[in-house]
């Protein structure tokens, strides 16, 4: 259970007369101390599948031209099957990490072998059918065995994916090559969605969102002369009013100040901070006055939603001083020089971090303290 649900659920019963507020802080205590959200055993295991895997791909490399071609071919197959029987034997036993540890040394010497051999036979290609195949490969070892370090990776590898299409960087096109391009990039994410489900992985979903308002840039950037910040934000600004205003009795189904608040508030901001970036040779009335939305924006971000949700809270403080800087650096840094520019943001951020302090104790001593 999340610790903000702990909370609020600890709230309730206090207000019942089922706990008092003692019992309440003693319970808070014992789940911050049990639950860290962070496994430093998990992360060193995984660091050290990653280098083990690199040093595997390095010793081949470097002795590739000595091997024999049936023998490298057979050393690329024995580290991935060894990789997955390892795995298996590992669920089987109920060793979790074990189990991710193997899949992740997995994946990295399926992606060498895949390259080496590519390169071995002159096998044609680039790196858009490269990423294609390592990202299905690893899809497919989530989904076998519903693991969440496979699943993001192949989120991380979606991503090389779809940086690897030829038409990102480049002028828009509508042959069908360019069009099946958009569809191979939807339906990897669509696959890396499932594969979050599957796995249980919030980090893949995480992930797979950022992924997709990847795509949809790529797509609108390429297909129209729409400004993507305005799409986003106009998105953002809806997702923001659902995800703060949804019914006590549709929570279910969305979290009221949860993660649809949360992407809202960042899609919003961000969509307003892309079209601010975007401004073809604006006049300064144009960008105080965009600031002014921007600024207003985060306040009232925080406002609606601060007190629920700390990682809003965090987005609109760092929007707001960012915006902040960007306005004392227009109308000022031109007149006071790049010394008292500094001097001038020093004194600003240090006021936001004292005005942030004050709001945070307010938000502690008024609700108690958030997840």
């Amino acid at each position: 259970m999340l610790r903000r649900y702990l909370s609020r659920e600890i709230d309730q019963w206090i207000k019942a007369g089922l706990l008092d507020a003692g019992q309440g802080e003693v319970l808070l205590k014992d789940h911050d101390r049990r639950h860290t959200g962070f496994s430093l055993s998990g992360v060193l295991a995984v660091l050290a599948a990653i280098l083990l895997g690199g040093a595997v791909i390095a010793l081949v490399a470097a002795n590739w031209e000595a091997i024999a071609r049936p023998v490298r071919v057979l050393m690329i197959l024995l580290f991935v099957t060894g990789g997955l029987a390892v795995a298996a034997l590992a669920v089987r036993r109920s060793a979790d990490w074990v189990s991710e540890v193997a899949l992740v040394f997995t994946l990295l010497c399926y992606g060498a072998g895949v390259a080496l051999v590519g390169q071995m036979y002159h096998i044609s290609g680039d790196e858009t059918a490269f990423m294609l195949v390592w990202t299905a490969g690893a899809l497919l070892v989530s989904f076998a065995f519903s693991s969440a370090m496979a699943a993001i990776c192949a989120g991380l590898l979606g991503f090389g994916y779809l940086l690897a299409q030829p038409s990102l960087f480049g002028p828009g096109g509508t042959d069908v090559l360019e069009i099946s391009g958009y569809l191979s990039v939807f339906a990897v994410i669509l696959l890396i969605a499932v594969a979050a489900w599957r796995s249980r992985s919030k980090l893949t979903g995480h992930l797979c969102a950022l992924l997709l308002i990847g795509f949809v840039i790529w797509v609108i950037d390429e297909r129209s002369h729409i400004d993507p910040g305005q799409v986003f934000a106009v998105i953002g600004a809806i997702a923001f009013g659902i995800g703060s205003i949804v019914p006590p009795r549709y929570a279910i189904a969305i979290e009221r100040h949860g993660v649809v608040s949360t992407y809202g508030a960042v899609l919003f901001l961000g969509g307003l901070g892309y079209a601010q970036f975007d401004l073809s040779n604006p006049s300064l009335t144009v960008e105080m006055l965009l600031a002014g939305v921007i600024l207003i924006a985060s306040v009232a971000i925080i406002a609606i939603a601060g007190s629920e949700n700390r990682l809003i809270r965090r987005v609109g403080y760092f929007a707001f001083a960012c915006e902040t800087i960007y306005v004392v650096e227009e109308t000022l840094g031109s007149l006071m020089g790049s010394s008292g520019f500094l001097f001038m943001g020093g004194l600003v951020l240090a006021a936001i971090a004292f005005a942030v302090m004050k709001i945070e104790k307010r938000f502690k001593t008024g609700r108690g303290e958030l997840s």
